[in-house]
C-alpha cells in the first residue's frame, strides 16, 4: 500500500531533495513548513542555502499543475501542499497550536480523519527528536519515523587498523627494504584478500627464537609499507602510541589529501592535526616553499545552525574566536615559552601573519581552496551535504582533515547514525586518497583522571 509522508521542515533544511526520496508515495508539505522555509530563505550559510534549493523544487513541481491537488515528481511519487488542518481542535489538551511543530502534527490528524481508515497511512518524517515523541503521543508510534536515506549503515567494526599474522621474512623485508609485497605483487592473495587502501596493519610474526617482532605498515598498492615511527611534528611532539604514529603519517603525507579522526576526546586528534599543520607550513621560512600556504580552521558549530550568525556584531574573527577555543588550547602547548605574553603574541602572529586562518563553514560553498591545510574539527556536527560541499572544495595541493566523535552530536537534527562525519567514513574507506583511523576509549592521553572519568561515566 503507497503512503503519504508529511515532511518537517528540518528534512528540507538538511536535504533539499528530500522530495524526490519516497519512492512513488505521496509526499505533503503543510502550510507551516512552506512558511519555514519562507523564513530560512535569507538566512546565512547552509540553512539558506538548503532552504532556498528546497523552495526551487517545489516552484519546478508547481509549474506541473495544482499543488493542493497533486503534481507528479521525477521520482514518481506525487507533491500535496496541505494548506488546511492548522487548528487546536486536533491536539490533545496541553498541546498548544501556537508551537510551530504542533500545527504540523495537527494537519497530520487532520489528513488521517480526512480519509476512510483504508487509505495509505499518514506518516510524519522528521529528524527533530522531540517532535518525534510528542507525535508518536497524539498519532501512534507506527505513523512516526526519522528521514531514513540519510541514515548511513555503518560497518561498526572498520577502524582504519588492524594487526596481522606474517611470516618472519616479511618483517625482515619491511624493516630491511621499507615494504614486503608478499607472493604477488598488486593481487589479492592468502595474506591481503581483506585489506584496502590505507589501510594500516600491524604486521606480527615469531623470529627464529621465538621472540615476537611487529612492524607498523600502511598497505599501497598491493605492498605493506613501513611507517616512520621516530617521525616528530612541530614543537617536538612525538606519538604516544601506535595508532597517533599512523595518524602522523597520514596528516603528513601529501599524496593523502583526506585525513578522516575519529573517536573519543582525549586521544589527540586536533591535536596532532594542528601540529602536522604547522610542521607543513610554519617551519619553512619562505611562503612559496611551504608545502601548504595556510591553515585553515573551524568546526560545524561555529554557525551552529543558527541563521542570525552572520549578523553578530563585530568581525568574523571576533565572532568565531569563543566557538574556536579549543584551537587555541592546543597552540598554547604548542608553543609553549616560558613567558606566557610572548606565547600569546606568537599565536596572535600566527593569525595576523595568515599562517592560520578561521574558515566558516557556513561561507565555504563557493570557495576553492589551494595548497590549504584545513582542519574541520567536531565534524559529527556536520551535515552530510555540508561534509560533501567541504570535502569538494579541496583545489590542487589541498588537504582535509576531519576530526570528530560521532557518538557526541550537539546538533538537534543530527546522531550517530547520519552525520556527515560518519558518512565521509563510510564512504571514503577504501579511497586511495584517503585514510581513516577510528580511536577508541584505550587511546586517550589524557590525565589518569580524564581516563577514569571515560570508563566510570560514558553512560551519560
Amino acid at each position: 500500500m503507497k503512503k503519504r509522508f508529511v515532511l518537517d521542515t528540518n528534512i528540507l533544511l538538511q536535504d533539499p531533495t528530500a522530495l524526490l526520496g519516497f519512492s512513488d508515495n505521496d509526499v505533503i508539505l503543510t502550510s507551516t513548513v512552506l512558511q519555514e522555509l519562507d523564513e530560512y530563505k535569507n538566512a546565512r550559510g547552509e540553512l539558506g542555502h538548503h532552504a532556498r534549493g528546497a523552495i526551487r523544487l517545489i516552484e519546478e513541481a508547481r509549474a506541473g499543475g495544482d499543488l493542493t491537488k497533486g503534481v507528479k515528481l521525477q521520482s514518481g511519487g506525487v507533491l500535496y501542499v496541505e494548506p488546511n488542518g492548522v487548528h487546536g481542535d486536533y491536539l490533545p489538551n496541553g498541546f498548544s497550536i501556537s508551537v510551530p511543530d504542533n500545527k504540523i502534527i495537527a494537519t497530520c490528524v487532520y489528513l488521517t480523519n480526512k480519509e476512510p481508515s483504508n487509505h495509505a497511512p499518514v506518516i510524519l518524517v522528521s529528524n527533530d527528536i522531540a517532535m518525534r515523541i510528542n507525535a508518536s503521543v497524539i498519532l501512534g508510534p507506527a505513523h512516526v519515523q526519522e528521514y531514513k536515506n540519510l541514515v548511513v549503515n555503518q560497518d561498526h567494526s572498520f577502524t582504519g587498523y588492524t594487526d596481522l599474522e606474517v611470516p618472519y621474512e616479511a618483517i625482515t623485508s619491511i624493516y630491511q627494504n621499507g615494504s614486503w609485497v608478499g607472493k604477488a605483487a598488486g593481487k589479492k592473495n592468502q595474506w591481503n584478500d581483506s585489506l584496502t587502501e590505507n589501510l594500516f596493519v600491524t604486521a606480527q610474526a615469531i623470529d627464529p627464537e621465538g621472540n615476537e617482532k611487529t612492524a607498523l605498515t600502511v598497505y599501497r598498492d598491493g605492498a605493506l609499507r613501513r611507517i616512520d615511527e621516530k617521525k616528530t611534528l612541530f614543537g617536538g611532539v612525538t606519538p604516544k602510541n601506535a595508532l597517533q604514529r599512523y595518524a602522523i603519517w597520514a596528516l603528513t603525507n601529501p599524496e593523502i589529501p583526506l585525513v578522516i579522526l575519529s573517536g573519543p576526546a582525549g586521544t589527540a586528534k586536533t591535536f596532532l592535526s594542528l601540529a602536522a599543520g604547522l610542521e607543513q607550513t610554519y617551519t619553512s621560512q619562505r611562503v612559496r616553499d611551504r608545502l601548504y600556504q595556510k591553515i585553515l580552521i573551524s568546526r560545524p558549530n561555529a554557525e551552529a545552525g543558527d541563521p542570525s550568525f552572520g549578523y553578530l556584531p563585530g568581525s568574523l574573527h571576533e565572532k568565531m574566536t569563543p566557538l574556536l577555543l579549543p584551537f587555541y588550547d592546543n597552540l598554547e602547548n604548542l608553543l609553549a615559552r616560558n613567558d606566557e605574553e610572548m606565547t600569546r603574541t606568537q599565536i596572535d602572529d600566527l593569525f595576523a601573519s595568515g599562517v592560520i586562518e578561521m574558515c566558516a563553514l557556513s561561507y565555504i560553498r563557493g570557495r576553492s581552496l589551494t595548497k590549504s591545510y584545513l582542519i574541520c574539527d567536531e565534524a559529527q556536527n556536520a551535515s552530510q551535504l555540508l561534509i560533501r560541499d567541504i570535502i569538494t572544495r579541496a583545489g590542487q595541493g589541498t588537504k582535509i582533515i576531519l576530526a570528530g566523535d560521532p557518538e557526541q552530536c550537539d546538533s538537534l537534527n543530527l546522531d550517530s547514525h547520519n552525520n556527515g562525519l560518519v558518512y565521509a567514513m563510510e564512504r571514503f574507506r577504501d579511497d586511495p586518497l584517503a585514510a581513516i583511523i577510528r580511536f577508541s576509549d584505550e587511546q586517550s592521553v589524557r590525565s589518569a583522571l580524564a581516563k577514569d572519568a571515560l570508563s566510570r561515566m560514558n553512560s551519560l
